[in-house]
């Protein structure tokens, strides 16, 4: 996989792969209503190019294909706002990839922390990558609620992620 940095001509397949993840990995742990709130923007071109300009976005794309494996991006005040990886490509390290690549960046940003807001599927993995969760969420998306999970990774001791 080569990451890169996401540009605006990115965005449509940053939706499409936003919308087709929520629907095929999280069905797991939401409802059908439940993800059809959550995926609800997806096709907001205007809101991922901006999300991608004033955010450090990134985009894991398939050498070999060009096809997007994932995508993840870091707010300048350190909040992890997206870490999404593709169906096709779960289990194969993009995720722990972008999540190094993030870690690496809120360190040259001198960032006390990160945080994010981890799905119920996603809560796992950032737990095994050393963030703890701060408390449980449930958050009213499209008038719909979610169970979500603020998690904090203190960035003083490390900027790598553990295996």
């Amino acid at each position: 996989m080569l990451l890169r940095r996401a540009t605006a001509a990115d965005a449509p397949r940053i939706g499409q792969l936003f919308y087709d993840t929520i629907t095929q990995v999280n069905c797991a742990d939401y409802t059908p209503v439940q993800l059809e709130a959550w995926r609800g923007g997806w096709q907001n071109l205007a809101g991922w190019e901006t999300k991608i300009e004033v955010q450090y976005f990134l985009v894991a794309e398939d050498k070999a294909t060009a096809t997007l494996g994932g995508f993840a991006s870091l707010a300048p005040d350190g909040y992890l706002d997206f870490l999404f990886v593709s169906a096709a490509y779960q289990r194969q390290g993009i995720a722990r990839q972008l999540l190094t690549a993030l870690l690496d960046q809120a360190a040259c940003l001198k960032l006390p922390d990160i945080y994010t807001d981890a799905s119920v599927t996603a809560q796992p993995f950032f737990f095994r990558h050393g963030f703890a969760v701060a408390q449980e969420q449930q958050l009213l998306v499209r008038g719909v609620e979610l169970l979500n999970y603020r998690m904090v990774r203190p960035l003083s001791f490390s900027s790598s992620p553990t295996s």
